[in-house]
């Protein structure tokens, strides 16, 4: 009987020994997603974008559109009822006009209210990760809405920290998920769930996007176009000069 629980045992060893080792990288998950997702040569290609879509929040949807290019700028734009949202960031300063907030001029935003924009890359960290300071770390992976996933970790010296779970079976993110640092929603976890890949182009685009604050709705975005490489200006990212 003990040699047979002394077998037993080692084939239990053996066994999880050969799964840890059949188990992906955290370096291997993201070469096969860039690579799933169009190759890197594509997305090194893309110099800029242009989302329009539908954004949904308690129950309205508002028209938006979200242009972004090298070195991380973003300007999203969104109509609600006639007044027009922006948010925007040049790769260093962040700025906003917030009409429902009596914001009715172009302001800089503070370190807390831009944070998420700061922290939003342009090329994906997966992309020529340990050069531009990445790292990356396999963490255990969750169940997401009933498909298995791999988990990574992603973060540099500057303070980006974000993990992304990969369907299995297809390595693409369907979730990503960050806590927020500082501010009034400090300690917030923020869950991002991506679906409904379609290719553009050369590359494949999530279109369906559902954030959600410590578990609950607050937001779905409906992408219905998306423009590679639409010629931009950088006037649009920067602060406007009074």
């Amino acid at each position: 009987m003990k040699q047979l629980i002394a077998l037993f045992a080692f084939l239990l060893i053996g066994t999880a020994g050969l799964t840890a080792q059949d188990a992906p990288t955290a370096r291997e998950i993201g070469d096969t997603y860039i690579e799933n997702t169009g190759g890197k040569d594509a997305w090194l290609a893309i110099k800029a974008m242009k989302i329009k879509g539908k954004a949904s929040m308690q129950g309205m949807e508002f028209p938006m559109e979200i242009v972004s290019a090298e070195g991380d700028k973003q300007h999203l734009k969104v109509d609600v009822q006639g007044q027009t949202i922006i948010q925007a960031y040049d790769g260093k300063t962040a700025w906003q006009v917030m009409p429902f907030m009596g914001i009715t001029e172009p302001t800089p935003m503070s370190d807390d209210e831009s944070e998420q924009m700061r922290s939003t890359k342009f090329l994906s960290e997966f992309i020529n990760s340990e050069e531009r300071g990445f790292k990356l770390e396999l963490v255990e992976g969750k169940e997401v809405e009933g498909t298995a996933t791999y988990g990574v970790h992603v973060t540099n010296d500057d303070g980006h920290d974000i993990t992304y779970y990969f369907d299995q079976e297809y390595m693409v993110p369907i979730m990503t998920m960050m806590t927020v640092k500082s501010g009034p929603q400090k300690g917030v976890v923020v869950e991002t769930y991506l679906s409904d890949y379609q290719e553009v182009e050369s590359v494949m685009i999530p279109m369906f996007m559902d954030v959600k604050y410590n578990g609950t709705t607050i937001q779905k975005i409906n992408v219905n176009e998306v423009v590679l490489n639409p010629e931009v200006k950088d006037e649009m990212f920067m602060l406007p000069k009074k």
